[in-house]
């Protein structure tokens, strides 16, 4: 099975990041704990309400199990209310 690598941006709604930025921090704790996860980072950018998670999974299968978890569908769905824009998923490649 082929590692995936995720980078997904988060941008919180004016006034509202302290309040997305506690809601996305319940997701590093459960996250980490799951089957197929190497890593998982939740980073706040320079720019005002901007957020970015760093993932490493096993497999698309292990990205898929965690997008279908209970902890990420809760969390994200109550995080939609506070987001300027929607959440932006990428999967990446190496280019090297």
């Amino acid at each position: 099975m082929a590692e995936v690598r995720v980078i997904a941006r988060v941008v919180a709604r004016e006034g509202k990041t302290n309040e997305l930025e506690a809601l996305l921090r319940k997701l590093i704790v459960p996250t980490r704990a799951e089957v197929g996860c190497i890593f998982y980072e939740l980073f706040q950018s320079n720019i005002p309400g901007l957020f970015y998670f760093n993932e490493l999974w096993e497999s698309q299968a292990h990205l898929n199990a965690h997008s279908a978890s209970r902890h990420c569908i809760e969390i994200l769905g109550e995080a939609k209310a506070l987001l300027q824009e929607p959440l932006e998923v990428n999967l990446l490649k190496s280019v090297e």
